[in-house]
């Protein structure tokens, strides 16, 4: 399975979400099932990606921030609206190294 590791990752991983959430993410068959992309594991790798970019204890808020965006993308999908969740993405990848 896909780990989110550096920064490139993050990005590339941003990109992957969004072309593929809420529910199309590309089976490998060489990933076992319970191992296999689904819209849990794309957020949960998203959130690991802020503690990368941001790890530092000074940037508590800009995590904070940005893990509150994931939120309301990832409760947006579960709710069915896929237009809303994917304006947070961009919203998420607008913000995530912007400096404030």
């Amino acid at each position: 399975m896909f780990v989110v590791e550096s920064v490139d990752d993050l990005w590339n991983h941003i990109a992957y979400v969004m072309a593929y959430a809420p529910d199309q993410f590309p089976y490998r068959d060489f990933i076992p099932e319970d191992h296999q992309m689904n819209l849990d594991r794309a957020f949960e790798q998203l959130r690991q990606g802020v503690e990368i970019a941001y790890p530092e204890a000074s940037f508590a808020e800009k995590r904070n921030h940005l893990n509150g965006i994931l939120d309301r993308s990832y409760t947006a999908y579960q709710a069915g609206d896929d237009i809303a969740a994917g304006h947070l993405l961009n919203e998420f990848q607008d913000n995530i190294f912007k400096t404030e």
